[in-house]
């Protein structure tokens, strides 16, 4: 029963519902009202309606307009559409508003640094067809704007811009299946220069309190500045530390602490010498930044002329774990890796000071494999027979 109360009466421009009891009409519909404008009779003498569609990312709303001959017709257009409204494409959205309404999606489940990256990308990428309609991109142009990209930037960078611009059109228009022919890895082989442990004590014997402890945990304990800089005394203990969360930069560019870990594998106990972990709990400069850490390592390296970057201690840490014979699962499970194969695909190259030990240990193993296999001389074997 409708109760004649006056203050529970609203009135809406729209002549499917003139009245409307407060609280008995369902949100749908009280929507499909409030979005459509009165219906206006052209000089044509055809029916016009305007319906609210989306706001952009310049807060500018947009309309979709209906026309037919009676009222009745375009009512019913209008009404048509918003019913099926919820369930639309976005179509009509351009690829610039996909983007942000995209990463927007994903802001609450993806790590900040990753949205950060999502926003870098988007700002930099197909600048052509960022003003482009989602319902008016075609193969041929994904085609055209890859091939213009991939004249300047590296195909790595190539394929990371394709691949968040396919993440947005499956999300917003995933009927457009794409065939487009993407620039070919280049794949390098890739020289790394471990520092030696003789480097690495040099760097120590000269660095100063504030970057000191950051060296050792690194080099003894493979941590990433992201872990140290999110370090806390309540994670130390008196053989190690945990590790759990990290300090990375959020969309607004200020460093932030997440309390998971950049990898599953990263979250993980860290044994260190008791040395070492006296003088962590005595280090002054918990909460600084990897941007500090950064500026620190850079000034000492300068200073010692050594090159090599706070992260090649992560580097050292896994080769001398391995040259000396520790389980590659362990080494993973320490330094904080996904599995063995990234280990061995980085990680597990020959440190300078070990090379020549390493050439020696060969020579000398098949040396005295092979000793006894001599070159086939057929004059000693001629000898031998005149002999008899």
């Amino acid at each position: 029963m409708i109760h004649q109360n006056a203050s529970n009466i609203v009135s809406y421009p729209c002549k499917f519902f003139n009245i409307i009891y407060k609280g008995f009409l369902h949100p749908f519909l009280e929507r499909m009202c409030k979005c459509m404008a009165k219906p206006k009779k052209m000089p044509s003498g055809k029916w016009r309606v305007r319906v609210y569609d989306y706001t952009d990312s310049d807060n500018k709303k947009h309309y979709r307009s209906f026309t037919a001959p009676t009222r009745k017709e375009v009512q019913f257009l209008a009404n048509e559409y918003l019913l099926n409204k919820d369930s639309d494409t976005y179509e009509d959205m351009t690829l610039k508003e996909a983007y942000k309404r995209y990463i927007n999606s994903k802001s609450a489940v993806l790590s900040p640094s990753t949205i950060r990256g999502y926003i870098s990308v988007s700002k930099n990428s197909f600048p052509k067809l960022m003003n482009t309609k989602l319902s008016k991109l075609t193969q041929y142009d994904i085609q055209v704007a890859v091939n213009e990209i991939s004249v300047s930037f590296s195909p790595k960078t190539v394929r990371i811009r394709y691949g968040l611009l396919t993440a947005v059109l499956n999300m917003y228009r995933p009927q457009l299946r794409l065939h487009t022919t993407l620039p070919k890895p280049q794949r390098p082989r890739k020289e790394y220069i471990i520092p030696t442990t003789a480097e690495v004590n040099r760097l120590l014997a000269k660095a100063d309190e504030r970057i000191r402890v950051p060296i050792l945990l690194a080099s003894a304990g493979s941590l990433r500045r992201s872990e140290v800089c999110a370090l806390t005394k309540e994670d130390i203990t008196d053989f190690g530390v945990y590790i759990n969360k990290a300090m990375v930069i959020n969309s607004q560019n200020k460093y932030i602490v997440k309390h998971t870990t950049k990898t599953k594998a990263g979250t993980r106990f860290v044994p260190l010498p008791t040395s070492i972990i006296k003088e962590l709990r005595d280090w002054k400069y918990f909460g600084c930044t990897p941007k500090d850490i950064q500026r620190w390592f850079k000034k000492l390296r300068d200073e010692v002329e050594i090159n090599t970057t706070f992260h090649k201690l992560r580097h050292y840490f896994a080769s001398e774990c391995h040259a000396n014979g520790i389980p590659d699962k362990y080494i993973c499970e320490i330094g904080g890796w996904e599995d063995v194969a990234v280990l061995q695909q980085i990680y597990q190259h020959t440190l300078k000071d070990k090379q020549s030990e390493f050439s020696k240990k060969i020579v000398t193993l098949f040396n005295s494999n092979l000793e006894n296999n001599k070159k086939y001389d057929p004059k000693y074997d001629s000898k031998k027979k005149k002999a008899h």
